[in-house]
Formats: C-alpha cells, sequence, structure tokens
C-alpha cells in the first residue's frame, strides 16, 4: 500500500516538473537592449470574422447607447466656459457641445454602463453642481 502511493507521489512530481518545464519553454529569452519586442497575435478564424464584422459596423454606425454626465445647460457662452472649465481638470476626457432648442447643453464622457458614469459623477460633483447622468447615444469604442 505504501509502496503505492510512493509510486503515485513520484509521478505526480514528475508529471508537476515537466509540466512547469514546458510552460517555462514557452517564455521568449531573445530580448536583446535597445530592439522593442514584437508581439504575435494568432487567432482564429472565426474571431477574425467577429472583429471585422465589429470595425464594419462601427464604420456604418458610429454611435451606440450608452450614457453621458450633463454638466451644464443654458447659454453658449456659459456652455463654453463650463466645457473650457471641464477639459483643464480633466483632459482626457470628451466633452460636447450640443444645441436643443431653446438652450445649449455641455455633457461630458463615453460610458458604457450607468455604473461607471455615477462614478465619475461623484469624482466631479463638487467642481460642478447640478451634473447628472443622462442616457444617450455615445461613441463606439476604439479597439
Amino acid at each position: 500500500m505504501r509502496e503505492t502511493i510512493y509510486k503515485m507521489l513520484r509521478t505526480f512530481i514528475l508529471l508537476f516538473l515537466i509540466s512547469g518545464s514546458l510552460i517555462t519553454k514557452a517564455q521568449s529569452t531573445d530580448f536583446k537592449p535597445g530592439h522593442k519586442p514584437q508581439v504575435a497575435v494568432e487567432m482564429s478564424e472565426s474571431l477574425r470574422n467577429v472583429l471585422y464584422l465589429y470595425k464594419a459596423k462601427s464604420k456604418k454606425y458610429p454611435q451606440i447607447a450608452g450614457y453621458r454626465i450633463q454638466i451644464f445647460n443654458g447659454r453658449r457662452d456659459d456652455c463654453l466656459s463650463k466645457r473650457s472649465n471641464f477639459l483643464r481638470q480633466f483632459p482626457n476626457m470628451k466633452a460636447y457641445l450640443l444645441y436643443e432648442v431653446p438652450e445649449y447643453k455641455t455633457q461630458v464622457g463615453n460610458f458604457r454602463n450607468r455604473l461607471e458614469a455615477e462614478g465619475f459623477l461623484q469624482k466631479i460633483r463638487s467642481d460642478f453642481p447640478g451634473s447628472f447622468v443622462i442616457s444617450c447615444q455615445i461613441d463606439r469604442p476604439q479597439i
């Protein structure tokens, strides 16, 4: 009985060591300082087709359903002022000036779900009181 357990244990350890060596063999050690490493992405034909369809649909329909935060509405000059204020604080975030009769609106962000929008709203609420989340068409994310 004991001998069987030792054989099983040895076999398990041997398999573990072999699998570890296979994993480490998959790592490349060809790194040369001063050269940029290159990544080769291999994907199945079906995944390539899905990616192609997504890109084609993005060109035809550049917007999808999502959320933005409206930080101000009113006169054009005031909206532009709030927009530039916002962009100074968050230069990587998109800000939009929209006109809907009879007033202008300043909206920011392109959030895929309400949770992301509400999270960002909490960050800006002190600087832009009266801001709120709205459901609208947003720009499709880039791949």
